[in-house]
């Protein structure tokens, strides 16, 4: 039987996920704001900003993905696209069953251009609206989800090269590998985890360590 995976938030990484994920094992649900799109398969339009909440024809899923992202890059936008979505997809799962809730959130709740080697445990910064915005909603997902919740904290992500600007960087590719990493393994926990998701550096001007990942086996594919 397969197991049901809700992606919502069925946008670039989403769909590279669609094309990875195993099809005779997994049966995918995406969610988007946009139109109704006919040719992927079990395609819902939901409006996460809305306080209108769907009636989803499954209700038991292995494994819930939320993507979100600002509606703008302001400090409303903010708001809106992680507290005030997020707010609307835990009204909406509460209505569900699930074994994971897998979470998307950034290494940007370490401040910016911060040094020193960050892992998941040390303390976060507000040092603007943006990481004090992504602190906010990390903790609200801890609370709703406490120990069914996977945070991943996505550094910059690129698709070529030549947009590999920051100071930590992940190809698309290697996001939609982590998530689908973490749909297909079972790690038992007592508690939320949490996961930094960096690419290593050769010249080591990276800050955020993603040993924690690489202990479970996640092996990053290399961009040149």
């Amino acid at each position: 039987m397969k197991k049901n995976v809700l992606i919502i938030g069925f946008g670039d990484i989403a769909k590279r996920i669609s094309h990875i994920i195993k099809d005779n094992e997994y049966e995918l649900y995406p969610i988007s704001r946009g139109n109704h799109k006919s040719d992927i398969k079990n395609y819902i339009k939901w409006d996460w900003l809305s306080k209108e909440i769907p009636k989803l024809d499954i209700t038991e899923y292995d494994s819930i993905i939320f993507i979100p992202k600002p509606s703008s890059f302001d400090e409303d936008g903010y708001k809106k696209g992680f507290i005030n979505s997020s707010e609307n997809v835990f009204r909406l799962t509460s209505e569900l069953s699930y074994k994971k809730f897998i979470t998307i959130s950034s290494t940007r709740v370490y401040g910016n251009n911060k040094s020193g080697i960050f892992i998941e445990s040390d303390p976060l910064s507000e040092d603007d609206f943006r990481s004090k915005t992504l602190v906010n909603y990390e903790n609200n997902q801890i609370k709703n989800y406490r120990k069914n919740l996977i945070i991943l904290r996505f550094a910059g992500l690129y698709q070529t090269v030549t947009e590999r600007k920051f100071a930590n960087y992940l190809h698309r590719n290697n996001a939609a590998n982590i998530i689908k990493f973490f749909i297909e393994n079972e790690f038992n926990s007592e508690e939320h985890e949490i996961f930094n998701c960096a690419e290593d550096r050769n010249d080591e001007q990276g800050n955020i360590s993603n040993s924690k990942l690489k202990s479970l086996g996640f092996i990053f594919d290399e961009y040149d």
